[in-house]
C-alpha cells in the first residue's frame, strides 16, 4: 500500500473524528441556546410576578404564594446560570480542540496530496525510463 494512500486513510480517520466532535459541539451550542432561552423566560416570569405584587388588595395567601414562586424561580435561574457557565467553559475547550483537529486534518490531507503527486511523478519517470529513446 502506498504511503499516500496510508496518509489519506489517516486523514480520513481524523476527519471522521473531527466530524464527531463537530456534532458534539453543535449539541453543546444548542444546549447553551436552550439555557439562554429558559433563563430569559424565567426572568420574564419573575418580572410578571413582581408586577403582580404591586397590585392593590393583595391577600396574604396570594403574597405568600408569589413569594414561594419567586423563590423557586430564583433557584431555577441560579441553577441554569451555573450550568450555562459550565457549558460555556466546555464550549471554549471544545472549540480549541476542534481548531487543533481541523489543523491536523488539513495537514494530513495536504501531505497525502503531496505524496500522491510525488508518487505519480516517480511512476511517470519510471515509465519514461522504460521507453526506448527517440530517434532523431
Amino acid at each position: 500500500m502506498s504511503s499516500a494512500r496510508i496518509t489519506g486513510l489517516a486523514a480520513l480517520k481524523r476527519k471522521v473524528e473531527y466530524r464527531k466532535w463537530q456534532m458534539e459541539t453543535g449539541r453543546l451550542i444548542s444546549e447553551i441556546q436552550r439555557l439562554d432561552d429558559r433563563i430569559s423566560q424565567v426572568d420574564a416570569l419573575k418580572n410578571i410576578y413582581q408586577d403582580h405584587l404591586t397590585k392593590p388588595a393583595l391577600t396574604a395567601r396570594e403574597l405568600i404564594g408569589i413569594r414561594i414562586i419567586n423563590m423557586h424561580l430564583n433557584e431555577r435561574q441560579d441553577l441554569d446560570k451555573s450550568r450555562l457557565e459550565l457549558l460555556a467553559d466546555e464550549r471554549k475547550r471544545l472549540l480549541a480542540m476542534l481548531a487543533a483537529k481541523k489543523g491536523e486534518v488539513d495537514m494530513l490531507e495536504g501531505e497525502a496530496k503531496r505524496l500522491k503527486r510525488r508518487e505519480a511523478e516517480e511512476k511517470l519517470e519510471k515509465f519514461q525510463s522504460l521507453l526506448p529513446a527517440r530517434r532523431v
